[in-house]
């Protein structure tokens, strides 16, 4: 499955909208570091769907933000996305 990824800022709101998965992620991570230097949340409720692909990136990003000593949060979380989460492993971590 590939599709179309988008963000927006608002205000130190990182949302994420469309399908977040192996196909559609380079873009945005290599655009990370300018995108995510102000963020203190990522809103991923407009996200339609994420593979696992999509869900390591959320939680190599969640490990970039703890390396350095910043907040992330993850709001928006959908029953589907929460089930990958679960399945692999990474509530306790991705989620706090």
């Amino acid at each position: 499955m590939s599709g179309q990824l988008s963000w927006a800022q608002n205000e130190t709101t990182l949302v994420i909208s469309g399908i977040l998965d192996r196909d559609s992620i380079l873009g945005f991570w290599e655009k990370r570091q300018s995108l995510l230097s102000h963020i203190e949340s990522i809103d991923v409720s407009n996200l339609s769907h994420v593979d696992s692909t999509g869900l390591a990136m959320l939680v190599r990003l969640k490990g970039e933000y703890q390396s350095q000593q910043r907040p992330l949060k993850f709001v928006g979380i959908s029953d589907n996305l929460n089930t990958l989460i679960e399945l692999y492993g990474v509530k306790a971590f991705l989620i706090n």
